[in-house]
């Protein structure tokens, strides 16, 4: 069974450059046919119409595991663990966001962004313009990387505003922070606030008036709501970690098939 499964395997491996079908998409990444359609309508997939059947270029489908492909396959060069797969984290972490309505924002263990936050509050937008704004986020973030190794539960930005920091897990080694914030956990006192963005305007050279606009919209969690608000970023760590896995896996498959591909071949060299 093995044997017969590895041929099948090595089969679909010397496809890598023709076009699939939406069948074998589907299989490749679990999921549904809509999803495929779905990822095809908002350009996170490309794909030709050959007729009324959908065909994906084989590098379509690497690009968004984040395989390599500069080189010929080879054991020891291919797929390398240090590429993240955005865009399929970038898609769960869109989701999060556009469920709980809180911002969304995927960080490596130095704190570094590695995805584009998700439905970011206007004020931590109007922040992010200034310069000075956009490296203090930066800081932040690196902060709430440390804090979070260290166990913390709410963490605070530079601006005053509150987030959680679910650990994400590749196997058994901690690889990054999922950050779900830009909120209160609790209302501030208003003259407090006042004078906090005041002294943010002028640090970054912002306008006060827009900023002290945009902070009325900032979410404020209730206390009954927070008990269900910390597991959130939890369960999408967990979802994140479940891309990982996947793709690790097939990884591993294509470094065997690789392996075995090339011990064959040498079987025949005269």
């Amino acid at each position: 069974m093995l044997y017969f499964s590895l041929v099948n395997d090595i089969a679909r491996y010397n496809m890598i450059n023709d076009l699939l079908t939406t069948r074998q998409v589907q299989d490749i990444l679990k999921v549904d046919r809509i999803t495929i359609y779905r990822m095809l309508s908002d350009g996170r997939l490309k794909g030709v119409k050959v007729g009324a059947q959908w065909r994906f270029p084989a590098q379509e489908i690497e690009r968004l595991l984040g395989v390599g492909k500069s080189e010929p396959a080879q054991p020891e060069n291919l797929g390398e663990e240090t590429i993240f797969p955005v865009h399929c984290v970038q898609t769960i972490q869109d989701l999060f966001s556009e469920v709980s309505q809180v911002s969304g924002l995927v960080v490596d263990m130095e704190g570094e962004p590695l995805t584009e936050a998700s439905h970011p509050c206007a004020f931590c937008q109007t922040v992010l313009k200034s310069p000075s704004g956009q490296q203090a986020c930066r800081e932040s973030w690196r902060a709430f990387a440390r804090q979070g190794t260290a166990g913390r539960g709410y963490l605070t930005c530079h601006a005053g505003l509150q987030y959680l920091a679910a650990p994400i897990r590749d196997e058994s080694n901690l690889v990054g922070w999922f950050l779900a914030g830009q909120f209160y956990a609790q209302a501030p006192e208003t003259a407090q606030q006042v004078i906090a963005i005041q002294n943010l305007a002028r640090r970054h050279n912002l306008p006060q008036e827009v900023l002290l606009q945009a902070a009325t919209d900032i979410l404020v969690i209730d206390p009954e709501r927070q008990a269900q608000v910390d597991g959130w970023p939890f369960a999408a760590a967990r979802a994140v970690e479940s891309i990982l896995r996947e793709r690790t896996g097939f990884i591993k498959r294509l470094k065997q098939i690789a392996s075995l591909t090339q011990l064959t071949s040498q079987e025949f060299v005269p």
